[in-house]
């Protein structure tokens, strides 16, 4: 790896469009039609490697990401949008990932849903039911709770707490992981929480640092 790191940087996702033509017409166009509908080339130029877009379309394809709520993100680190939806980016501190980046998109699967209406019920409580609590201990009477106040809870709990992580830019998600060089981002992979360190750094360096050589001095041997 360190010999083919040495090396001018490869692109990838060229080659791998062109070895397309004639293996897979079908996936060729599809890919081509995704990259249109992102902006990516307009957007990153060639900043993306070729394990982001193989993440990000295949992804999409199997409907087990929002791709609205990714290019968001990406479009925030990129100076294009104000506000981002998510947590602050911050660096991976320990190897192997350490000297590469992480942002969060809002991952709008039953699973991340459930992740982040529990990290907003720890932050908030419940405020609605609170309130009640407290009115009942003023008023000095015993109270009950009805159809409608379930409601209100219900409502706290998901919408209104989710919002306020929102407005707090605290919700969470997978990670887009990225490496900040010379003042530019250039976009490594889609991760998962679950996917464990190693696994994204095996995945990195099966492409990445032929595309990035320029990058391995931000990364601990693997």
């Amino acid at each position: 790896m360190d010999d083919l790191c040495k090396t001018q940087p490869k692109d990838l996702v060229s080659g791998f469009l062109l070895s397309l033509k004639t293996e897979n017409a079908e996936l060729l166009q599809k890919i081509v039609e995704f990259k249109s509908i992102t902006l990516l080339d307009e957007t990153l130029g060639s900043r993306y490697s070729l394990v982001f877009l193989l993440d990000l379309f295949f992804a999409f394809e199997n409907r087990t990401i929002n791709l609205d709520a990714v290019m968001h993100e990406v479009n925030f680190l990129e100076g294009r949008l104000d506000q981002s939806k998510t947590k602050p980016a911050s660096q991976f501190l320990r190897p192997p990932l350490q000297g590469l980046w992480h942002k969060h998109f809002f991952d709008t699967s039953v699973s991340g849903l459930a992740q982040n209406v529990k990290n907003a019920l720890n932050s908030y409580s419940i405020p609605y039911f609170e309130q009640k609590i407290e009115e009942a201990k003023k008023s000095g009477e015993e109270s009950y709770m009805t159809e409608e106040d379930i409601s209100h809870i219900v409502d706290d709990v998901v919408s209104r707490n989710l919002q306020r992580r929102s407005d707090e830019q605290k919700m969470t998600g997978e990670w887009i992981v990225y490496a900040n060089y010379q003042g530019a981002n250039y976009y490594l992979c889609i991760a998962m929480h679950q996917e464990g360190d190693a696994s994204i750094r095996n995945r990195l360096d099966a492409a990445f640092l032929l595309e990035f050589p320029f990058l391995k001095d931000l990364l601990p041997s693997s």
